[in-house]
């Protein structure tokens, strides 16, 4: 294949921080940016000299790699390297918004590879933590910072993290289930203080229980009363912190737990301290 594009409207502000790497070197950040490619675009190459990670902000377009289609739309992270056959192209009349990054070495390379991300596109659970460490990608490379290409190297290990701690696949992204934990997590998020179990998050959410087990098992790291206990302990301890004036027995009531004794246990069990030990760490 041999390598063309055709842009149109294209808008730019990169970074180059080091076009000529030491082969040996563990971590590069080679350069980066965000790029607005208007419609038509179109990008075709056989390779790419370095491995990059790209992160689609805005507008609508399709990844064609190894011979896989992709759409390409807000939210969607897809990576490329050496010898790696790719296209990227706009889906008119949309126009395409995305940050990249460009490193090498073989400590990122690991990381890269643990996040599942040169399988395959993958979708972003928090698209504005992930948009917000790749803007301070950009801000550092484009500095005269004396440490801006060390301060790139930790940045794109934060990103990497990130990647693989808060992505999916696209296909589950769309799916209905997905959709309906989504709404179940934010439910719960928004109402924790005045749901006391799972029969109450159910009856809100309209759905059965079990099935609301099913989507926690399915997509979560932690059950659905687990997160409801995290979220209640996690505001108990922010009122005893912020209002010194209020009894243990009081912080307990207010986030659902009329049993002391009961409540300390759970707190001892989420924080692995009882709120007396939590506040004289503290204060």
């Amino acid at each position: 294949m041999k390598p063309s594009c055709n842009y149109h409207n294209v808008w730019a502000e990169c970074y180059d921080l080091n076009l000529v790497p030491d082969p040996a070197a563990a971590a590069v950040v080679i350069g980066g940016g965000h790029v607005e490619c208007g419609s038509p675009s179109r990008i075709e190459r056989a390779g790419f000299k370095y491995h990059v990670i790209e992160f689609v902000t805005g507008g609508e377009g399709e990844l064609i790699v190894e011979g896989g289609k992709h759409p390409l739309y807000p939210g969607t992270l897809f990576s490329y390297g050496p010898g790696v056959v790719h296209e990227i192209r706009t889906t008119p009349p949309h126009s395409l918004t995305k940050h990249y990054v460009m490193f090498s070495g073989a400590e990122l390379l690991d990381q890269l590879k643990a996040t599942n991300l040169m399988a395959e596109p993958l979708h972003a659970l928090y698209p504005v933590r992930l948009c917000t460490v790749f803007e301070s990608l950009l801000e550092a490379g484009r500095s005269d910072r004396p440490y801006r290409s060390e301060l790139c190297v930790l940045l794109l290990k934060q990103l990497l993290l990130c990647i693989g701690d808060s992505t999916i696949l696209p296909r589950v992204s769309r799916s209905p289930a997905w959709q309906t934990y989504l709404r179940v997590k934010k439910h719960i998020e928004q109402n924790f203080l005045g749901l006391s179990g799972l029969d109450r998050v159910a009856k809100g959410c309209h759905i059965d229980k079990s099935y609301l087990c099913h989507l926690f098992k399915r997509y979560s790291n932690e059950t659905p009363l687990q997160m409801l206990t995290r979220l209640k302990m996690r505001r108990a301890a922010d009122l005893m912190l912020t209002d010194p004036s209020l009894t243990f027995k009081r912080v307990a009531t207010e986030v659902g737990y009329p049993d002391y004794c009961y409540f300390s246990r759970v707190f001892k069990r989420v924080f692995g301290i009882s709120p007396e030990a939590y506040i004289a760490t503290f204060r």
